[in-house]
């Protein structure tokens, strides 16, 4: 009797180690669920992943999956509960978002997050209405509503860069731009296998046979230091109903060495839902399946291999 007691408490305490194993709070593939509306996500070069919500909660996330909640202060330029963020970058001291509604960026200290500064953005005398951001050495680049992409100083001064520069620059500091899209033979919007460099040069002709599919949208997602890699994510597809997402690493000497795909995101107003980690990962924001409103799932994807072109 005394045996069968032990067998049963013994494979108890097994069953409970798997349980705890499978919902283990590890930032991978599988995810971390958090309560709310994702609206942005970044990564810091200390390796956090910031996650800020709909509601102004700004999550910090380290690879253990530890958190730590920011309450993002009200300000006098936000209007009302709705007028809500939709894009930001950070570095190891702040967080700096931006809004259409609002022609500047807002930091938040991390040691000291008690009120957000205010630099003001304005082109030509104009106010801009910027979209997306990310940090630089020193300063930002952003993106505006007219799809127009600045080079923006810490005094806040704008350089208006190249039509069609991704807003991530390259190990150099300067823009990659992408080629005009075209309209192929089945009337879809494709674009050219070509990445472009500041001065029109090609940085990387993507292999025609490398997808099953015309090649949609092209995002530069940053240098991977660690690795000497370039990070792309491809979008292919053959009609909206077929989109396919692949995150591809390419070396130095403009190989694929890694190619992972990954599904697309189920998040309708978020501005970039995939960005580079410090130490060459990426993460990407989804919502739950059955309630995308109210649970967000923050997922890092590791890029070892060529992975076959089938998204999961």
């Amino acid at each position: 009797m005394k045996k069968i007691l032990f067998a049963s408490l013994f494979a108890l305490i097994l069953s409970s180690g798997q349980i705890m194993a499978d919902n283990s709070n590890i930032l991978d593939e599988n995810g971390i669920r958090l309560a709310g509306y994702c609206k942005a996500i970044a990564n810091s070069s200390d390796g956090y992943t910031y996650v800020l919500m709909k509601d102004k909660r700004l999550i910090r996330i380290d690879i253990d999956g530890e958190q730590k909640e920011y309450q993002i202060p009200l300000y006098k330029e936000i209007l009302s509960q709705d007028d809500y963020f939709c894009d930001m970058a950070v570095d190891t001291k702040a967080a700096y978002f931006i809004g259409y509604n609002y022609s500047s960026i807002q930091a938040l200290d991390l040691n000291n997050p008690k009120q957000l500064r205010t630099l003001p953005l304005t082109f030509e005398n104009k106010p801009i209405k910027p979209m997306m951001i990310s940090k630089t050495s020193n300063g930002w680049c952003i993106k505006d509503f007219d799809f127009r992409t600045f080079m923006v100083d810490n005094k806040g001064n704008l350089n208006l860069l190249p039509q069609n520069s991704n807003i991530n620059l390259d190990k150099n500091g300067k823009p990659l731009m992408l080629s005009n899209p075209i309209l192929n033979k089945e009337g879809i919007t494709e674009f050219p296998n070509k990445i472009l460099n500041e001065d029109n040069s090609v940085k990387w002709n993507i292999p025609k046979n490398e997808f099953n599919k015309p090649i949609t949208n092209i995002e530069y997602l940053g240098y991977a230091n660690d690795q000497d890699n370039d990070i792309y994510l491809i979008h292919t597809s053959k009609g909206e109903l077929n989109v396919e997402l692949f995150i591809v690493a390419v070396n130095s000497e403009k190989e694929i060495v890694a190619r992972k795909p990954i599904p697309v995101t189920n998040l309708d107003f978020i501005m970039r839902f995939c960005k580079l980690a410090s130490d060459g990962s990426v993460i990407a924001a989804y919502g739950d399946a059955e309630k995308p409103d109210d649970i967000a799932i923050i997922k890092r994807f590791e890029l070892k291999e060529k992975e076959p072109n089938q998204a999961g």
